[in-house]
């Protein structure tokens, strides 16, 4: 059955160009409105695909999280001891804080302590330094013994160890007074190693 449309009549060309309006409106609407949001709509979709990947990858090493803080936290550690034995920069300070603390403890007379020019590496500094230590021959064994147990690495070098010029003095005054004899000197020079900068 097919059906018969008049255009010479004024209501069915008006509803005709009414259809063909609304269909033009419709197709416009749709070209400007849908079809934007449509591609935005596509490109979210691919973001979020590649997001979703991101993440199923983060997730994937995830567990890994847990052994890579633990290793973070001992080669912190590492790093810590490493630094102790070989600092950033020259520590006089402590460094004379540790020797005195040694003499005290192994009875030994710091007679002198100097700075010496320090010598540039290639990729380390050495500290030197002038020492001359009094006291007994076992004292002096001690004092050695504490120094290598610092932390920090210590060469001693260029080692004199000779008799005191006044050790019948220091003989008598213990007599007299009580205390230890300081019956040898040594000299000797100390180098301790810092990082370059």
């Amino acid at each position: 059955m097919a059906i018969k449309l008049d255009f010479k009549n004024q209501h069915v060309r008006n509803v005709t160009i009414i259809v063909l309006v609304g269909i033009a409106a419709a197709f416009t609407i749709f070209q400007l409105a849908i079809v934007p949001k449509q591609e935005i709509l596509g490109a979210k979709k691919a973001e979020l695909d590649r997001k979703q990947t991101e993440l199923n990858g983060i997730l994937a090493l995830k567990p890994q999280l847990k052994k890579l803080e633990k290793d973070i936290v001992t080669a912190q550690l590492r790093l810590d001891s490493l630094k102790s034995m070989f600092p950033d920069q020259k520590e006089i300070p402590k460094l004379i804080r540790e020797i005195t603390s040694v003499a005290r403890a192994s009875e030994i007379y710091t007679a002198r302590f100097n700075p010496l020019p320090d010598i540039q590496r290639e990729y380390y500094v050495e500290n030197r330094y002038d020492m001359i230590v009094e006291g007994g021959y076992h004292q002096l064994a001690e004092f050695f013994s504490f120094f290598a147990n610092l932390p920090l690495i210590i060469n001693l070098s260029s080692m004199s160890i000779r008799v005191n010029s006044n050790l019948a003095q220091l003989k008598k005054e213990s007599e007299d007074h009580g205390g230890p004899v300081s019956s040898i000197v040594a000299s000797f020079q100390m180098t301790t190693f810092s990082s370059k900068k």
